[in-house]
C-alpha cells in the first residue's frame, strides 16, 4: 500500500477515532449507563456499546485473536460467544485511555 493510500485511510479512520473520544467526553454522567436502544440485558448501555466498539478496535488493530490480550482492566471476556457483560461498569477514563492505548 503506497504512503498516500495509507495516510487517506488514517486520516478518515483517525477521524472516527476522534468522533468516538467525543462521544466519551460528551456524555452526560446521567447517561453514561443508559440504554442506546431497547434492551434489558443492558448490551445497550452507552458504555458497554463505547467498550465493545473499543475491545474489537484494539483486536483488529492487532490483527489477530491470537496472543491478543486487552490492556488492564480489560478481558477477553467479550469473546465469550455467550454473550458477557463486564463485571463492572468501566468509567469514561477508563474509556478515554483505552481509546488512546488504541490510538499507538
Amino acid at each position: 500500500m503506497n504512503e498516500l493510500w495509507k495516510d487517506s485511510v488514517w486520516q478518515q479512520f483517525g477521524a472516527a477515532i476522534d468522533m468516538l473520544d467525543n462521544t466519551l467526553v460528551d456524555c452526560p454522567t446521567e447517561l453514561w449507563q443508559a440504554a442506546v436502544w431497547p434492551n434489558d440485558a443492558g448490551f445497550s448501555d452507552f458504555w458497554y456499546v463505547s467498550y465493545h466498539t473499543l475491545f474489537f478496535l484494539d483486536l483488529y488493530l492487532s490483527g489477530a485473536v491470537e496472543g491478543f490480550l486487552p490492556p488492564d482492566p480489560f478481558t477477553l471476556d467479550e469473546l465469550d460467544p455467550a454473550g458477557v457483560l463486564p463485571p463492572r461498569v468501566y468509567t469514561k477514563v477508563e474509556l478515554r485511555t483505552y481509546l488512546a492505548h488504541c490510538r499507538h
